[in-house]
């Protein structure tokens, strides 16, 4: 006993002594310079890269194994520009744990230590050659192994770390971005898996996209866990970020007395939570972010809390959204399922126009499935704006939502009945991934004018006004291209965009880049309308084939051009092909054909009889008439028959065909939708008869005689232009050729009476 004692007290104070002395030798006969050459030259030929010592080296060996490097650089791959640079590094090992298995580094310290990381346009990293894929995954492949082979696993441990003046520029090639880490400093105690450790970070960041220059300060004491047990444990967490986002002041605070996270279990536990957020982003505004929780605890064994709040305040140009989410009366745990009682609101102000949706259910939540329902889901929709039919509208709303992580799969099902207007909707998205859409919406009526402002009237552009080109918006289809969507739609009574339609029934189905909306029936203004729109992302190519029956027509143009042009009941038939890339470009290259026949209506705009019985005065001048486009005045007519073929854009017609009381009109000429302007030449047939419209008489004078007339210009201002000079001429030969007719009978008779004198003179002979 007494030997082993004897041996065992030897070994303690032996070892260290015969260490001790090794380490003295070493640090006496190794060429430390010789060594740092080795190891530059080691570099060069293995990595291409320049590793250079320009000030003093002090190597350890005992108790600690390490070493003190002073004005450390590191040049870029085959390259003298630099790409580390540190002025100073100490960093050492304590030697005795290694025997043990254990590495525990005494100290890591560092000052003026400057990174240039780049990210090149082929995607690659300037470090990329400094790391070897394979030995890289051998390595980890022999970490994962040797606990299986009954080797000890090893530990790691740092006793401190101290940096200073750290900084590190990053340059994306690929999107421009630019960002930097300024003059951070570092100081931890012990860093150690399980170990909690206090931590203190502080320093600068800067970007330009966005522009960005922000102080970051984070105190905490730390616990974490790597690998499988992955985690983290703060306790009296402070973090800061204060400075300048998008030239905007940004202000960023997070603390809690413990705030203690789980990625793998999902456990959560949060005391004194509050994390508050707010500064400007580029194409999202101005915002203002907190959530705040005073007790929170998620686990295997437990579900509670006092509260969850979340609020959200965004402002931008043109409107600002205020969003709150509360969540109370946590029960349950994660291994079964977790409930609470869920309540949200929206409210948004865009010019005078406000709307608010507040939505509450109580939730639940399966771990095990990762499913997440709202079960009885109810809430209010209102909406104020002055330019709203009644000035406002309100829509309870009740439903169920379900959204399935495992699965991937999310189901909807809403509905709603408010004044007028009744809906129930059902949807649900598989494969969050790729998401494929089905909805069914069934509705007895639905007005979807009443949440709407009434749409600007496109009248009001300059260009249009002008007869010019408008400006020229884009036409992007690409959406399309990832849509898969199924949506069926029965609609009793459908008012939108002022179009009021009646036992609408329709299907659009999105695939492969392509949407088609087929059927799209129904009943429409005294008739019925069937027909199929199509619009295909791959070739950028829009179809529409669409045939009205029995429609009166002048409450649908109204409704979709905002123009009072013609009335009357009967047939359109549009069938018209187009592609581009912009609505102009849609114009220009539109095709096509489009008939329409009328019964028992008019043309509005002027009322030619009444012009024809004024036609007197302007016919002794012989000057023709102009006038603008007046809706208050219109021409009746029993029937009316044109077809336009479309070309390029430009529509031409030449069988217009108007039967009308006073009148038989046709006419040639071309609507150009590129230039939104018009040039037709009617040709209104005086029907010999002394009254027609109005039942007032017609000067017979006119009767049989075929007036000009022209209709150019812009949509917006159309002019009639009744060429009374042409009918002066027609008139004028009228009048005069009775007499001309006589003189010719009367030279006629003559001519046979000398020819009678003449022959019987010479039968005479």
């Amino acid at each position: 006993m007494k030997k082993a004692i004897a041996w065992g007290v030897g070994i303690v104070i032996g070892v260290p002594v015969v260490l001790a002395a090794t380490a003295a030798i070493l640090v006496n006969t190794i060429d430390q310079q010789a060594l740092l050459n080795k190891a530059s030259a080691v570099v060069k030929e293995k990595q291409q890269r320049d590793l250079a010592f320009t000030g003093p080296v002090q190597l350890k060996w005992f108790p600690s194994i390490g070493a003190d490097l002073n004005g450390v650089t590191l040049s870029e791959f085959q390259s003298t520009d630099q790409f580390l640079k540190a002025d100073k590094v100490s960093i050492s090992l304590a030697l005795l744990p290694l025997l043990s298995s254990e590495v525990v580094v005494d100290a890591v310290q560092a000052s003026g230590v400057t990174v240039n990381v780049v990210k090149n346009a082929d995607g690659k990293f300037n470090f990329d050659d400094l790391s070897n894929p394979e030995t890289t995954d051998q390595v980890e492949q022999e970490m994962e192994d040797a606990p299986a082979e009954g080797g000890q696993a090893v530990n790691f441990s740092v006793d401190s770390i101290a940096l200073e003046n750290l900084n590190v520029t990053y340059a994306d090639k690929q999107t421009g971005l630019e960002a930097s880490l300024n003059n951070f400093a570092m100081q931890s105690g012990r860093i150690e898996q399980g170990v909690p450790t206090d931590i203190a970070l502080k320093g600068n960041v800067k970007a330009n996209k966005p522009q960005a220059d922000l102080n970051v300060d984070l105190n905490t004491r730390l616990e974490f866990g790597l690998g499988k047990n992955l985690y983290a444990n703060f306790e009296n967490l402070t973090f800061a970020v204060l400075g300048q986002l998008d030239q905007q002041q940004a202000d960023v605070n997070v603390q809690a007395s413990t705030l203690n996270v789980n990625p793998n279990t999902l456990e959560v536990k949060a005391q004194s939570l509050d994390a508050k957020a707010k500064g400007q982003l580029p194409n999202v505004g101005a915002f203002d972010v907190s959530l705040s929780s005073p007790s929170l605890e998620l686990s295997d064994t437990v579900a509670r809390g006092e509260a969850f709040n979340f609020k959200a305040d965004l402002k931008q140009p043109t409107r600002s959204i205020n969003a709150t989410l509360d969540l109370t009366g946590l029960q349950g745990n994660l291994k079964q399922a977790v409930s609470a009682a869920l309540n949200t609101t929206v409210n948004m102000v865009e010019g005078e126009r406000t709307v608010n949706l507040k939505l509450a259910s109580p939730m639940s939540l399966n771990m095990k499935s990762q499913l997440i329902e709202l079960a009885a889901l109810t809430g209010q929709l209102d909406v104020k704006d002055p330019a709203l039919p009644k000035k406002q509208a309100s829509m309870p709303l009740a439903g169920r939502l379900a959204v399935n992580n495992t699965e991937k799969t999310a189901e909807l099902d809403l509905n709603s009945k408010f004044e007028s207007t009744s809906f129930d909707l059902k949807a649900a998205v598989k494969n969050f991934a790729k998401p494929a859409i089905t909805a069914v919406l069934n509705a007895d009526k639905l007005d979807i004018d009443a949440l709407l402002p009434p749409k600007k009237n496109a009248n009001t552009e300059t260009a249009a006004s002008s007869g010019e080109k408008s400006k020229d918006t884009p036409v992007d289809l690409s959406p399309l291209r990832n849509l898969n969507l199924d949506i069926t739609a029965n609609i009793g009574e459908l008012k939108v965009s002022n179009i009021q339609a009646q036992q609408l029934k329709t299907k659009a189905v999105a695939r492969g880049g392509k949407l088609t909306i087929s059927p799209l029936d129904a009943k429409l203004y005294g008739g019925s309308t069937t027909g199929v729109i199509t619009a295909d992302a791959n070739t950028q190519t829009v179809t529409v084939n669409q045939n009205m029956t029995g429609v009166q027509v002048q409450p649908v143009i109204k409704a979709l051009l905002d123009k009072d042009m013609v009335e009357g009941k009967g047939n359109v038939g549009i069938n018209i092909r187009t592609t581009g890339n912009t609505v102009n470009q849609m114009k220009a290259a539109l095709d096509g054909k489009v008939s329409v026949s009328l019964q028992d209506g008019a043309i509005k705009g002027i009322n030619l009889a009444e012009k024809f019985r004024n036609a007197k005065s302007l016919l002794t001048t012989g000057s023709n008439a102009t006038q603008k486009t007046d809706t208050t005045q219109k021409t009746d007519f029993s029937s009316l028959a044109v077809s336009f073929d479309i070309a390029n854009g430009v529509a031409t017609s030449n069988d217009l065909n108007v039967m009308a009381p006073l009148f038989r009109i046709g006419g040639a000429g071309q609507v150009n939708l590129i230039s939104n302007s018009l040039d037709y030449l009617a040709k209104a047939s005086v029907v010999a008869t002394s009254t027609g419209q109005g039942g007032k008489t017609l000067d017979s004078g006119l009767n049989g005689v075929t007036v000009p007339v022209r209709l150019y210009g812009p949509f917006t201002g159309v002019q009639w232009e009744l060429q009374f000079k042409e009918l002066a001429k027609e008139a004028a030969k009228a009048k005069l050729q009775p007499k001309i007719d006589e003189k010719k009978e009367e030279l006629k008779g003559k001519a046979e009476e000398k020819v009678r004198d003449a022959l019987k003179g010479f039968l005479n002979r």
